[in-house]
């Protein structure tokens, strides 16, 4: 049978078949080992083999494998297979026995090791550092399965080794105890407290591949608890170094609407946020880092925060910057920061145009938004909170009342081209024209104007009304 057709068993029979048959070792290792012991379902199909890696490509080819050499200088060879489960990517790795990254490299040079053992120790944590044979064997020469058992991450090394060799490692421990819910071994959280500074070696793209799944992490409470201690670690202000001026203000009031300072506040948003969406963990964490610089205090001795959203919208640029955010991320993260108060301060008094303009503004970010600010709701004190989540409550009822379809276009994509050309021909000036599409918009809401009209039909109406040109 074509390996593109076959199942996953069949498929890692032929593997270990073909490896075995060019007098070669084959062995699972790493992920797929540690969530099978888990009794996890898993698709990380990562092997180590005896084979260099031109004799890897070379054996997979026979086997009738599309091989995707991409890696190959690094001992990696990949293949692609659409098995009966879906799509899953194999990656065979020659044995190593010294792996280092130069500074802001994403690659590694590697030397090549003899045999499986050696190729083990130097993983990252025991608990990845286990491998299979083709009988379904585990080896296990550094306690993983017993860190399993007591849910520790800890590495097979020293941990100072371990993290000179690479210290992206730190910031992997960070993410592998958030996902399965483990604690760090005392003297490998040490060690990451000592060396916390070597991060800024490693290149940004490599810091958001670990960062991005562990903020995405579902359960709110595990992502909070490895904040705390990468702040602890200090390898968060690191990598955010305006952290720092927040932690300046550990256990300053923020008011009668809080209970705590910014930072644990911080910490309750994110704890509140449900997963899954990087965006909205990332805008969670980043929602008040504009707080510290912009804290005043009045003749009553009362904290405010005034313009905190502006600024964390800049530092919130910058983060992303930093972290090497696609322009995608980057719109959404400091969209959802700069915005995230309106929601907050709903109010009954609002008018419908009020809240179908916040409608139209969030566009995609709606939900986002919204969710955004019910968590940061949630992580006030018990008086605000039920108060405020009452308010969003009837903030979401009139949205979905009043734009069912936030995402539907009611004026066609070329007025506002028009309206800048009649202008320029009228007056020879530039009026608001973003002030005349939203009254324009408010007024197809209303049912007073037609959706998607030639565009001079709204021309008309604008001549009748020039009052829609203000505010």
């Amino acid at each position: 049978m074509h390996p593109l057709m076959i199942g996953v068993a069949q498929l890692l029979e032929m593997l270990f078949s073909l490896f075995r048959e060019k007098g070669e070792e084959l062995y699972l290792v790493g992920g797929y080992v540690r969530d099978r012991l888990l009794g996890w379902e898993t698709r990380d199909y990562d092997f180590a083999t005896s084979a260099r890696p031109e004799v890897t490509k070379g054996i997979l080819e026979s086997g009738g494998f599309r091989v995707i050499p991409i890696g190959m200088e690094f001992g990696t060879v990949a293949a692609v297979i659409n098995s009966e489960s879906g799509p899953a990517e194999v990656q065979i790795t020659t044995y190593r026995c010294r792996e280092s990254y130069r500074r802001g490299s994403r690659h590694p040079d590697v030397l090549f090791g003899m045999n499986l053992e050696e190729d083990l120790v130097r993983r990252d944590f025991t608990v990845n550092a286990m491998a299979m044979d083709e009988k379904g064997s585990i080896i296990d020469p550094l306690g993983g399965r017993k860190d399993l058992k007591g849910k520790v991450i800890r590495t097979p090394m020293s941990p100072d080794e371990t993290f000179s060799e690479d210290p992206l490692r730190m910031l992997r421990a960070f993410r592998f105890a958030c996902r399965l819910g483990f604690s760090i071994e005392e003297k490998t959280l040490e060690a990451i407290g000592k060396q916390h500074r070597r991060i800024m070696d490693i290149s940004r793209e490599r810091w958001k591949m670990e960062m991005d799944p562990l903020l995405a992490t579902e359960d709110g409470e595990k992502v909070s608890r490895v904040l705390r201690m990468m702040r602890d670690t200090g390898i968060l202000q690191d990598m955010i170094p305006q952290f720092n001026e927040m932690f300046k203000q550990d256990g300053m009031p923020q008011g009668k609407a809080h209970y705590c300072d910014v930072w644990e506040h911080t910490l309750d948003v994110v704890r509140q946020t449900e997963g899954g969406s990087t965006c909205l963990r990332w805008a969670a964490l980043l929602h008040d880092i504009g707080k510290p610089p912009c804290r005043t205090v009045d003749e009553d001795e009362n904290p405010h925060y005034y313009g905190h959203q502006k600024t964390g919208f800049d530092y919130a640029n910058e983060t992303a910057e930093r972290f090497r955010f696609s322009r995608k991320e980057r719109k959404c993260v400091s969209f959802l920061v700069k915005n995230h108060m309106r929601p907050v301060l709903y109010s009954s008094e609002w008018s419908d145009r009020a809240v179908r303009k916040l409608a139209i503004e969030s566009g995609e970010y709606l939900d986002l938004l919204l969710d955004l600010a019910s968590a940061d709701i949630a992580a006030h004190s018990e008086s605000y909170a039920s108060g405020g989540a009452a308010r969003m409550t009837e903030l979401r009822e009139r949205l979905h009342r009043l734009m069912p379809d936030t995402r539907r276009r009611v004026l066609p994509g070329d007025l506002g081209e028009v309206l800048m050309q009649k202008a320029a021909a009228d007056t020879g000036s530039f009026p608001e024209i973003g002030i005349i599409l939203s009254n324009l918009e408010e007024l197809v809401h209303q049912g007073i104007l037609p959706e998607m009209a030639p565009p001079q039909v709204y021309l008309d109406y604008l001549a009748e009304h020039p009052e829609l040109k203000q505010k």
